[in-house]
């Protein structure tokens, strides 16, 4: 009988230590599930805030290129304001003064003579404040004849006039023969200085010129001198006179006397 309920309260200890065990076993199986669990939504937790957290800057922050492209200005704009600045020159307006022109060729003939040519003069005259000045003149191609020595053998000219009747201008021409040869010997101008040539010029002022020739439009007997060029002859105002007043320019020349 003793022995039966030793045994039995035996039995009932080892139960009762064997449901201890279960329950602790369970205890301590339950305890890293808890934990696992706790520790999975900590790092849900963290991971959903780290996710969420570039989100959220994402959306608050302006575009870094869009913010770069409205402060930089254009490279074109930036070039344009810095280009210099040119300044227009100033044109002048003053009106250079024409060149006179050039004289035409005019032809003259007598029953002796022939003459062609173009003839400018270049001379000073006394302007109306009392100085001295240099004036240019074309003696006209269609100056008349007015006169001509054809009877000596020796020495013929031909004179031409032009202007108003109230003062006529003129131009002798002499040319001289000797040895069957003619030679130009001397060139005389009646020149009146009128307003209209001159407007500067002194009032009722007459110019006379004079050339004494070195051996001009020397040529054979009956055999005409041509010569187109330029051909500058010095002038006086007398034929002993030194002193320099002027000069005749003459071109396309062809002349023949003693014919």
């Amino acid at each position: 009988m003793f022995a039966n309920k030793l045994l039995t309260c035996s039995a009932l200890l080892i139960i009762l230590l064997l449901l201890s065990n279960a329950v602790f076993s369970q205890k301590f199986i339950s305890l890293p599930n808890v934990g696992s669990d706790a520790s999975l939504e900590q790092a849900n937790l963290f991971t959903s805030s780290s996710l969420t957290t570039p989100t959220s800057s994402t959306t608050g922050k302006p575009i870094i290129t869009r913010s770069t492209s409205s402060i930089t200005p254009p490279t074109t704009k930036t070039t344009s304001t810095e280009s210099p600045t040119t300044t227009t020159p100033v044109i002048s307006t003053t009106i250079s003064p024409q060149p006179y022109p050039q004289p035409s060729v005019g032809t003259w003939n007598t029953s002796c003579i022939m003459l062609q040519m173009a003839a400018q003069l270049n001379f000073t005259y006394e302007a109306k404040g009392g100085n001295f000045t240099n004036g240019l003149y074309n003696i006209p191609n269609n100056a008349s004849v007015e006169d001509s020595e054809c009877k000596s053998q020796t020495t013929q000219f031909i004179h031409l006039i032009w202007g108003p009747e109230t003062s006529k201008q003129s131009i002798l021409m002499y040319f001289d023969k000797s040895n069957d040869t003619t030679v130009l010997s001397s060139i005389q101008i009646h020149l009146t200085l009128l307003s209209e040539d001159f407007p500067d010029a002194m009032e009722n002022q007459t110019v006379q010129l004079i050339h004494k020739s070195d051996g001009e439009f020397k040529t054979p007997e009956k055999m005409s001198y041509h010569c187109t060029r330029v051909q500058k002859m010095n002038m006086t105002e007398t034929l002993d006179a030194k002193q320099l007043i002027g000069w005749i320019s003459v071109s396309h020349v062809q002349v023949e006397a003693f014919r």
